[in-house]
This record gives C-alpha cells, structure tokens and sequence, in this order.
C-alpha cells in the first residue's frame, strides 16, 4: 500500500511564493524597490485579476503569501488602508484610466491612504455629512471637518465623501474622490487616545481642490461606492479578514528609502492592540489556570464565538458568489467586536491586579491591558454596533425599515429645518 501525503491548504501556494522569494528576495535592495518588485509579481494583491495588477488567486490568497513572506525572512508587501479598501473599491468602481493611475503607486507602497468619511455631526448616520464638493471647471473646491481618520497623519491621499448635490435627498448627493492631502488648505490634528498612541486624525478642510477626473464612480453616486468600501472594511477587520496595516506605506510610514533586509526585522507595533481566543489561551496558561473549569468554559465560549465567526465568512463567500452576502459582513464585524471584547476581558481577569500593567511591569508585556483599553473602539470603528445590527436586521433577516419622513426630501431643505430648529 502506497500512502499519499494529504496537503494542506494553500500548499502549492505557499510553495510557489517560496520558490519566487527564493530567486527574488535581496535585501540590499532599497524598500521602495523590493516593493516595486512585489507588486510587478503580483503579489502585493494577488486576489485581484492577472490583466490588473495582480495574481487571480482566491480571496485569502494574500494572507497566505504575507505568512510566506514573513517566515521566509523578507520584507512583507506593504499593507494600509488603502490596500484593504482604496484599491478594491477603485477596481470595482473607477474607470480604467483611475485604476492606472491610483491602485499601482498603493500596491508598490509609494502612496498611503486613509479614510475620510466620519464627521462631527455625521458618524453613525454618515450619508448626514456636510462637507461641500462646489464644482469649478476641472475641479472641485472641497470644504468640511472630517473626524476619525486612521493614519491620515500618515497619508498623501483620502477617500473623501462630499455632498456635491444639496437639492436632492441624502444619499443621493454624495460623491467619493481619491482626494490628495498635501496641499493648502488641508490641516490633519492626531487625537490622543487612552491607549497612548495618535492613530485617529481630525481633518480640517479648507477650500481644497480636487479634480474632476479624481471623482470616482460617478457624480452624485457616493454612496453606492460608500457602501462597496464599508464592505471591504469590515470584511478586512470582521472575523477571518485579511486586513493587513503593516508594513506602513507612503514615504510618511518611516519604511521607504530604509534597506530592505534591515525593515525585515521591523515587527508590526501594533499587532496587539486586539486579542482573540489563542492570546486568552496563552495568557491562561501564564497564569497557571488552564485546569480552572470556569476558565475553560469561558475558553470554550471565545472558542466557540471563533468558530461560528469563520463560518460567517464561508458563507459570505458562498453568497457572494451568487451576487449576495452584503450583509453578512456586519454579522462578521459584530462577531469580531465580540471576540476581541471577550478576549481581553478574560486575559485581564485571569492576570488579575497585573492585568492593569503596561510595558515590561506586567507579566504578559502590557498586551492584555492595551487590548481591554482598546476593545471599545471595536464597537466603534468600521462602523457602530448599532449601524451593524441594523444592515443585518433590514438585508438578512427582511425586517422593515424605520420610518424617514425626510427620505425623499431635498437634503438642504431637512437642514434648513434642522439648523432652525422646527
């Protein structure tokens, strides 16, 4: 009897990246230029098609190709915000002259990107935006405060929403441009959160222009390329995404112009900011409680809620294959929250008084307690709790939608009444 070696998944993938690094891989190059090469291979987006810029893999392929990179000893793709949801949402929605001219300089790390869709009075309800996209010429003259921008610090261009259109209802007037940064009339003020660090960003803009030939998807139809970003964001940060923050790109990332065998050894800062059920494991095992059946059962529920939020996935990739699953990427955002809030409180519970340490006091280095202060913004970021629950209750389960008297209303009449007060 002949035994065959079962392979496991991603093997002949793994392989093939294996052998790729093997005649690519040099690190005396520059960063910018092992990118440049990476992304010439593919590899950077190795989900999108062979005739645009990448492999033809499956969705998950990057993840495995990113795994392969790192125990191989290179220099990572370069990841960012604009990789997980700037060039997705330019392929699917932007002109073949657009996708030239903005996905390669995002695949080749050249270009970071940063979201600016959230505003002081338009976060959870964000088709309320008002910031003004007025129309002269070639251009447009964008002026508004945008809030909670992730790494804008860091970026040279922002999906801007815009409301370019006040006589027509609210989600109708929006518009999306790849929007540049570095001009007059741009101010980006990191915000101090209280894990210590200054990811988010407020944005004060101030009759900046963009072209017109930067509007993407369409004038006016904003939101309909909002909502393909939003599910690339939360298929990126929901349970089993593929997001990948880092390496940080952009010449503001600190990685460009560095030699690319050095910025190999560089590891993720931020890897930690979230746990799920393997670092509550490891956290049960440091604090000598594997055998506590309460900590087991409390182990088995993370385990479980693990599982169930895997198999969301699949079967949002089931759906999606048939034109379906929007929804199902607010169940994964939520299953996400979930996990990485009951991670935390479990690692910091089990450590006790020391859970509440940072840095080397702490028996586990500060990742518990950065994790525990971080959870809260998972029900915040990608969208709110709220906001998820009602997408999957209106598109999954059929329920009604709320009363909007105001829904077929010019927008700039309901903030007439708003600003009045009647």
């Amino acid at each position: 009897m002949t035994l065959v070696e079962e392979r496991r998944p991603g093997a002949d993938l793994a392989d093939e990246v294996t052998a790729w690094l093997e005649e690519n891989w040099d690190p005396d190059l520059e960063v910018s230029e092992w990118w440049a090469r990476v992304a010439a291979a593919g590899w950077t987006a190795p989900h999108f098609p062979v005739d645009r810029f990448g492999r033809g893999l499956h969705a998950r392929s990057g993840r495995t190709v990113r795994s392969v990179f790192k125990a191989f000893g290179a220099l990572r793709p370069p990841g960012g915000l604009g990789l997980m949801m700037a060039a997705p949402t330019i392929l699917a929605m932007g002109t073949p002259d657009q996708q030239d001219r903005f996905i390669p300089s995002i695949l080749d790390g050249s270009v970071g990107w940063c979201q600016l869709f959230s505003e002081p009075g338009a976060g959870s309800d964000l088709a309320g935006l008002t910031t003004r996209a007025v129309r002269d010429g070639d251009q447009w003259v964008i002026t508004g405060q945008k809030v909670w921008s992730s790494y804008a610090h860091q970026a040279e261009y922002g999906m801007l929403l815009a409301r370019t259109d006040l006589n027509v209802p609210k989600h109708a007037g929006i518009s999306w441009f790849a929007f540049k940064l570095d001009q007059p009339g741009v101010e980006v003020r990191p915000l101090r959160e209280m894990t210590g660090d200054a990811v988010f960003n407020e944005v004060f803009i101030d009759e900046a222009r963009v072209d017109h030939a930067d509007l993407i998807g369409g004038e006016g139809n904003g939101w309909l390329v909002t909502q393909t970003t939003l599910h690339f964001e939360r298929t990126g940060i929901g349970v089993g995404g593929g997001a990948a923050g880092f390496p940080e790109p952009g010449p503001k990332g600190g990685m460009l112009g560095g030699r690319a065998g050095e910025c190999a050894l560089i590891e993720a800062p931020n890897d930690k900011l979230t746990m799920g059920f393997d670092d509550a494991l490891e956290v049960a095992r440091l604090a000598g409680r594997t055998d506590d059946p309460h900590v087991r059962q409390r182990l088995a529920q993370l385990y479980a809620y693990s599982k169930l939020g895997l198999w969301n996935v699949q079967r949002g990739r089931a759906e999606a294959k048939s034109g379906g699953g929007e929804a199902v990427g607010s169940i994964s955002k939520i299953a996400q929250t979930r996990i990485v809030k009951s991670a935390a409180a479990l690692a910091v519970e089990l450590l006790g008084p020391a859970g509440t340490l940072a840095g080397e006091s702490a028996p586990d280095g500060g990742e518990s307690a950065t994790a525990m202060v971080f959870s809260a913004a998972s029900s915040i970021y990608g969208g709110a709790d709220e906001i998820q629950r009602n997408i999957i209750s209106e598109r999954t389960l059929g329920m009604p939608r709320e009363p909007n008297p105001d829904k077929d209303r010019p927008y700039g009449e309901v903030l007439k009444r708003i600003q009045s007060g009647t």
